[in-house]
C-alpha cells in the first residue's frame, strides 16, 4: 500500500488516484503499470456514530503543523466569530498561534472523544497545503454524519464530494463562505457516501478483486 512518497515494491496499490498519479510524476513511471490499483483506506462503520444535532463550533483534528493549515482554520474561525476546537499532538505556540481566544486546544484525545467531537462539530476543518495522500479524517468525520471543509488538491478530490459532503476550497473567502453555508450539507448524505465507498466491506471487496 503505497500512502507515502516511497515506493519499494513490484506492485503498487495506491490510496488515491491523486497519490497514484503524483508519484508516476515524482518518479517518471510510464508505461506497461498494469499491477498498480487504487484502493482507499478502509473504517469499521460501528466505531462511528452521529449526533443528532450539531454544536456551535468547528473542529481542527490532527498534528498542529502549519502544513496542516492550522492558521487557515484559525484566521476563518476569527472572521466567522466561531469557535474552533483544536485537537492533536503539539500546541498552539509552537506554531505561532498566541492570541486566539476564540481557539480552545484540548491536546490529543482518544477514539471515543474523538469521534463525540467530530459528530457534534458543524465542520471539521483540514485546509491542507500539501498534497494529502488521503486524509484519513476527512472521511471520518463523514461517518460521523459532519461535513469536511477541505482544500481542492489531493485525495480529498476523491473523498469529500463538493456542495453534498462538504466543501473544496481554494482561497481564503471560499473557506469563510463553506463554512456559512456548511449547514445546508445533509449528515445523512455524508453516513451514506462514507458507508458506501469506505466501509470494511466495500474495501475488502476491492481488494479481493485486487489478488
Amino acid at each position: 500500500i503505497v500512502g507515502y512518497r516511497g515506493i519499494f515494491s513490484t506492485n503498487h496499490v495506491y490510496v488515491s488516484y491523486a497519490w497514484m498519479n503524483y508519484l508516476y510524476g515524482q518518479y517518471a513511471i510510464g508505461g506497461d503499470i498494469w499491477n498498480d490499483a487504487v484502493i482507499p483506506c478502509s473504517f469499521d462503520p460501528s466505531e462511528y456514530t452521529i449526533s443528532p444535532t450539531k454544536e456551535d463550533y468547528f473542529l481542527f483534528i490532527g498534528r498542529l503543523i502549519t502544513d496542516k493549515g492550522i492558521h487557515i482554520a484559525v484566521e476563518m474561525t476569527r472572521r466567522l466569530g466561531a469557535q474552533l476546537i483544536v485537537a492533536g499532538q503539539g500546541s498552539l505556540e509552537s506554531v505561532g498561534i498566541v492570541d486566539a481566544p476564540h481557539v480552545k486546544y484540548i491536546g490529543s484525545v482518544g477514539s471515543v472523544q474523538r469521534t463525540e467531537l467530530m459528530s457534534k462539530a458543524r465542520a471539521v476543518l483540514m485546509p491542507t497545503r500539501y498534497i494529502e495522500p488521503f486524509g484519513m479524517v476527512a472521511v471520518e468525520a463523514q461517518f460521523c454524519g459532519t461535513p469536511v471543509i477541505t482544500t481542492d488538491w489531493g485525495g480529498f478530490n476523491e473523498t469529500v464530494l463538493h456542495g453534498i459532503t462538504g466543501y473544496r476550497c481554494r482561497s481564503l473567502e471560499e473557506f469563510v463562505w463553506a463554512a456559512r453555508n456548511v449547514d445546508k450539507i445533509d449528515p445523512r448524505a455524508c453516513r451514506k457516501w462514507a458507508e458506501d465507498n469506505f466501509s470494511m466491506v466495500r474495501i475488502s471487496q476491492m481488494y479481493q478483486e485486487y489478488f
